[in-house]
């Protein structure tokens, strides 16, 4: 109940401030007068006018996390997944000549994080104030700065050293002016130490920011940093804090994984894993962002993921399969990477297997498949190949896909509309051919905390940091193989953990970071993304910084496009 008088909240914030807050488009950012009104507007001098200026800070991360765009941003291009079918933006996952400055997804979330930094810029220049009680500006203060935080680590991290905003945008504004990834962090730490400071420990419950979240969202900067500088304080720095919520009790490992993605467990207040996490619910008012007037909005991971079933002998789309947007297609490497013998984790987050959905079968279907019946199996894909057995017994019966006829022995598709599916965002409870969920999106989950934790400990601790991720590895096994999961101290190494992040979080808006941060990002495309591997080059490591931003500075000589990209 809680979570949903905080999405409620969050609509109402929304209309309150559409007029103002959130008509800053991407070129306007740089060039407009003052629009929010925020230092006149009475309306932000009341208790109520600042609280929906916080409950707005809340609103960008729905711009990102479950939508089409933030899937883009971060499993697409890596090595786990592939154009599908349907993908909507190729320069993404192939790394193509017209990734640069005019592709759409990369001006979307630059014109939205700017959006939700300026945002919390405002807020947090209201505070403190004299219509809050200590208590409340000091929560007021930690949770506007977590938020100016997250966004800023996600601007920098996609675009690397561009214009660090610390104040609400008034006046003319014509110049953009670069700060070093570095001063970056230094605002990121020193704001989520004040959130640290200002907020109370404990699971969040209602999608509101914690001490705890922030606490979980330092160790993975403070990871990332650690990385770039080799700076031992800030490894240490990380495992202290994902130990902290690790140990806390607070958070517990589901033994039955197939529970984690239990629709019943969707909401991240009650999930054991989920330390952050983005409010969604099944009602369109409550899950809009920005844009009051959208509708159809929530969720999308229990579509992006689908592949095009409903076209196949004895299938027709329903409620149980979901919508097919097929954006995208686990890779080979990506499916070979799960024991599914040892391993609960496979048979859960990845669908192989259609059962015919039609009450009564055409005689075009029967033509196909003679053998066919109403329920019984209409579709089976499988990630190795099939014996001849098999695709004897399966000839007039259904479709049978082996990996070889998804794939080239190099792992380039060559079916790209069916696939085995990533699976785990489906939603049974929603209405027939919607194209989102009430899923709350999962940022940040205890399984993160132990692989962060485990990293850090890497550096100078190897028998620790085994016996810590074997303390995970376990709770993943089928039951009765929880020796056959656990690893030597020899296995583990970052590729290790890179394999085991992806076995655990695929499609959780990860991966694009995590290779990034250990300068894999190249390496693994080129191995394993045969869509991408003879594009991608250094200069990918960043995004492009879109061209209507650039075309609204005046100071162009200075303030140009990241380097590699063109026009």
């Amino acid at each position: 109940m809680e979570g949903v008088i905080m999405k409620a909240k969050v609509q109402k914030i929304i209309l309150t401030l559409s007029i103002g807050l959130f008509m800053v488009s991407c070129e306007d950012f740089l060039k407009e007068t003052n629009k929010s009104g925020l230092s006149v507007d009475p309306f932000f001098t009341t208790k109520i006018g600042i609280e929906s200026s916080l409950n707005a800070c809340y609103s960008g991360a729905r711009t990102f996390y479950g939508t089409e765009d933030g899937f883009g941003m971060t499993e697409s291009g890596t090595d786990l997944f592939l154009r599908g079918g349907d993908n909507k933006a190729n320069q993404l996952s192939d790394y193509t000549v017209d990734l640069n400055g005019s592709q759409s997804t990369v001006g979307n979330v630059w014109k939205n994080l700017y959006l939700s930094l300026n945002i919390c810029n405002q807020t947090i220049a209201l505070l403190p104030n004299e219509v809050l009680s200590e208590d409340e500006n000091k929560s007021y203060e930690g949770q506007a700065k977590f938020w100016r935080a997250f966004y800023l680590w996600m601007i920098t991290e996609i675009w690397g050293d561009v214009v660090l905003n610390l104040e609400p945008i008034s006046g003319v504004v014509t110049e953009a002016h670069r700060s070093s990834v570095e001063e970056f962090y230094k605002v990121i730490l020193d704001d989520l130490d004040t959130a640290i400071t200002n907020l109370p420990a404990g699971k969040s419950t209602d999608g509101r920011i914690t001490q705890d979240v922030a606490k979980a969202f330092k160790a993975r900067v403070c990871l990332t940093r650690a990385c770039a500088t080799n700076d031992q304080s800030l490894y240490d720095e990380a495992k202290t804090l994902a130990l902290d919520l690790i140990n806390s009790t607070r958070y517990s490992l589901y033994t039955n994984y197939e529970e984690m993605w239990d629709i019943n467990n969707c909401d991240g207040g009650i999930n054991k894993e989920a330390v952050f996490f983005v409010n969604y619910t099944s009602s369109d008012l409550s899950n809009n962002n920005f844009d009051v007037t959208a509708t159809g909005v929530g969720n999308c991971g229990n579509v992006y993921f689908v592949m095009k079933y409903d076209k196949e002998a004895g299938m027709e789309r329903d409620v149980l399969n979901g919508r097919p947007f097929q954006r995208c297609l686990p890779s080979k490497h990506l499916l070979q990477l799960y024991d599914e013998n040892i391993d609960q984790r496979y048979k859960v987050a990845f669908k192989d297997t259609w059962y015919v959905n039609k009450a009564e079968l055409s005689e075009t279907d029967l033509a196909t498949y003679p053998l066919m019946s109403v329920g019984d199996t209409a579709i089976y894909v499988m990630k190795r190949a099939a014996t001849i057995g098999e695709k004897e017994w399966a000839a007039q019966r259904y479709r049978l896909l082996d990996v070889n006829d998804v794939y080239t022995s190099d792992g380039e598709p060559i079916l790209r509309s069916q696939f085995v599916e990533m699976h785990k965002f489906a939603d049974p409870t929603i209405a027939f051919n919607q194209a989102w969920c009430q899923r709350d999106a999962y940022v940040i989950r205890l399984p993160e905390l132990y692989f962060i934790a485990t990293e850090a400990l890497m550096q100078n601790d190897k028998s620790a940091a085994v016996e810590l991720i074997n303390r995970f590895l376990v709770t993943r096994a089928i039951p009765g193989k929880e020796e056959e999961m656990k690893i030597a101290e020899d296995k583990l190494t970052i590729d290790f953990l890179l394999e085991e992040r992806a076995r655990e979080l695929c499609g959780e808006q990860l991966r694009w970071f995590d290779l990034k941060r250990n300068n894999k990002l190249i390496e693994y495309v080129r191995a394993y993304n045969m869509d991408a591997k003879d594009n991608i080059q250094e200069y990918h490591m960043v995004r492009p910084i879109p061209q209507t931003q650039l075309d609204a500075v005046t100071n162009k000589d200075e303030f140009q496009q990241n380097p590699g990209y063109t026009k």
